[in-house]
């Protein structure tokens, strides 16, 4: 007898072996949501709760648009936004959002120019926070990218959304001091 086949048979015996020995092991389900999606469900409930009853509080709308674009839903960020105080749909944090909420929803145009608007408020603003200068800076940097490219819907042009993101990366270098 040749030994390559004892080995090859030992081999396939050892693996016939071995999934028996293990066959009775069962592997339960995996979750389909985070194990933290029941609570962020709830924190969400409450962000619209306190948004509902404070609709002229900054920070209550931006937490909420921005709860609403971390999962996907620009149209009740901007929704949110737009029927919020116009006081509170001037203020940085707020616009900054409303205009990424306006670009994720196909209007660039429009996202550009609430950008602008964020950065002039950010640059007039000697007290405003200094990472609130620099994000706008590169917003403007990267919706001014996406418009001269001709870009309407990030979604239709993801190849050359991708580029002028890059483009815009090279551009914006800020140093942030006080």
């Amino acid at each position: 007898m040749d030994v390559r086949y004892l080995v090859a048979n030992g081999l396939v015996i050892g693996g016939v072996a071995w999934m028996a020995a293990f066959a009775g092991i069962q592997v339960g389900a995996a979750s389909v949501l985070p194990h933290g999606a029941a609570h962020g469900e709830a924190a969400l409930a409450d962000l619209e709760r306190q948004a509902a009853q404070a609709p002229d509080s900054t920070s209550t709308v931006a937490a909420l648009a921005g709860a609403y674009l971390e999962r996907e839903q620009p149209g009740l960020a901007t929704a949110v936004i737009e029927k919020a105080p116009r006081q509170v749909r001037e203020q940085p944090q707020v616009a900054v959002l409303y205009a990424r909420a306006l670009f994720h929803r196909g209007r660039t145009r429009d996202a550009l120019a609430v950008a602008r608007d964020a950065g002039e408020a950010c640059g007039d603003s000697p007290s405003g926070p200094t990472w609130l200068l620099a994000k706008t800076a590169r917003q403007v940097a990267f919706f001014e990218q996406v418009v001269a490219a001709g870009i309407d819907d990030p979604l239709d042009d993801p190849g050359g959304t991708r580029a002028a993101y890059e483009r815009s990366a090279r551009e914006v270098r800020i140093v942030a001091m006080r």
